[in-house]
């Protein structure tokens, strides 16, 4: 049996084992909304539960997992494996993803690029120098700093918080994800001066998942992280 389909049969029995399936209408539903409500659930499959009850019902998601914000699910991203990242993706409607290492850095280097792009979120990155070789999300960069001297430049800092503050639901989501797909744990220096980045991860999944393409998009994104 290949990889790929050992990981689709194992993420299979994961989203078993919190409680929820899909459906022949690929909708998703509990198998056992007790086993959802009271399983114990690893860190790392957080971002996975989440999804999966965020898909079903975004209030229970809520209640299951308290507190529990975008930027958390992010920031675990790097803490998934094949199995997850799979399951994540199916919830999602999306193909799983590609594991070669080489392979993923491209599709998420470009999926990356693709989405400031679609959602016009220049004021946000800015391409740089690579510096790095496995995909092209090395070239790019939060605004604000003189990534040559590692120097922040406090006018473009100020301009680009201005501009995350006026942006909509979904192009703040797509901004959140990038940024702590790009370095996790507590955003001092970028987002910060009050701009709203305290989503609930169940929000803002059923702000992706109503728009539909955003979601696709996103789990493209997320569950073909490459280390950045």
């Amino acid at each position: 049996m290949s990889n790929h389909h050992q990981y689709v049969n194992d993420a299979i029995s994961l989203l078993s084992e919190l409680g929820v399936y899909r459906t022949p209408k690929d909708t998703w539903a509990f198998t056992d909304l007790e086993i959802a409500s009271s399983c114990y659930i690893h860190h790392s499959r957080m971002p996975v539960a989440i999804t999966a009850y965020a898909a079903i019902d975004p209030v229970f998601a809520a209640g299951r997992i308290p507190n529990y914000t975008l930027v958390n699910l992010v920031d675990k991203t790097p803490c998934m494996d094949g199995i997850e990242y799979t399951a994540l993706a199916m919830i999602c409607g999306v193909q799983p993803p590609i594991f070669p290492s080489d392979l993923r850095g491209e599709v998420f280097g470009n999926t990356a690029w693709q989405i400031v792009n679609d959602y016009q979120l220049e004021s946000c990155f800015i391409q740089v120098r690579a510096y790095g070789s496995q995909g092209r999300h090395f070239t790019m960069r939060p605004q604000g700093f003189n990534w040559e001297q590692s120097t922040p430049i406090p006018a473009i800092l100020t301009t680009m918080r201005k501009s995350y503050r006026s942006m909509t639901p979904i192009q703040q989501i797509m901004v959140l994800t990038l940024m702590h797909l790009y370095h996790q744990g507590p955003d001092k220096c970028f987002l910060i001066g009050g701009c709203p980045t305290k989503i609930p991860a169940a929000e803002a999944l059923r702000i992706l998942r109503r728009d539909g393409r955003a979601l696709t998009i996103w789990a493209h994104l997320v569950c073909h992280y490459a280390g950045w």
